[in-house]
């Protein structure tokens, strides 16, 4: 009779150890997602392909918007969006 007190009284025990390392855990996953910044998760600089051309690619720093265009031949400086280098108003191609 004793044991099964013992053994009871255990399996109680460590079923509330479980039980409140869990809690804890989901608490803490809680608040390192919602105190996350989306600025840590993006990178500084972003690149993706520009238009037809499989060796050109436009690299924007995301933190200031300053653009590039680099190519195999050449390479271009856009400025930001508040000071822009280029006579265009947009870096978008243009269609003829």
């Amino acid at each position: 009779m004793q044991h099964n007190k013992l053994v009871q009284s255990y399996n109680s025990g460590f079923k509330n150890f479980v039980i409140g390392f869990l809690l804890g855990l989901c608490v803490m996953l809680a608040i390192a997602a919602a105190s996350s910044n989306d600025d840590k998760n993006c990178g500084t600089y972003q690149c993706c392909a520009a238009g037809d051309d499989p060796t050109a690619a436009f690299v924007i720093d995301t933190r200031t918007g300053q653009t590039w265009l680099f190519s195999r031949s050449n390479h271009y400086d856009f400025g930001t969006p508040q000071q822009r280098k280029s006579v265009r108003s947009s870096i978008a191609p243009q269609i003829d």
